[in-house]
C-alpha cells in the first residue's frame, strides 16, 4: 500500500482519496466498510471498491476498502 499516495482515488464513483479514507480511520473511528461510507460515501455507489470479490469493473482497481481497513483498523 505503500505506492498509493494519499491522492490516490480509491472510489472513483464519489471521488474518495486514500487520505480521505486513512483519516476517516484514525480520526473519526470508522471501523467497517458501511463506517467508510457514511464519513466519505466511498463504496456508496456501484460498490466496486469494497473489495476485490465485488469488483466488476474492467480494468480491476488496484486498491480496496478492505484492504485499507485491514492496514490501518484497530
Amino acid at each position: 500500500m505503500a505506492k498509493f499516495p494519499y491522492s490516490y482515488q480509491v472510489c472513483k464513483c464519489r471521488q474518495v482519496s486514500l487520505g480521505e479514507i486513512i483519516h476517516c480511520i484514525e480520526k473519526q473511528g470508522a471501523k467497517t466498510i458501511e463506517d467508510i461510507g457514511k464519513f466519505t460515501d466511498a463504496g456508496t455507489a456501484c460498490g466496486c471498491c469494497k473489495s476485490a470479490k465485488d469488483d466488476f469493473s474492467t480494468p480491476k482497481l488496484e486498491l480496496y476498502l478492505d484492504q485499507i481497513l485491514e492496514k490501518f483498523a484497530k
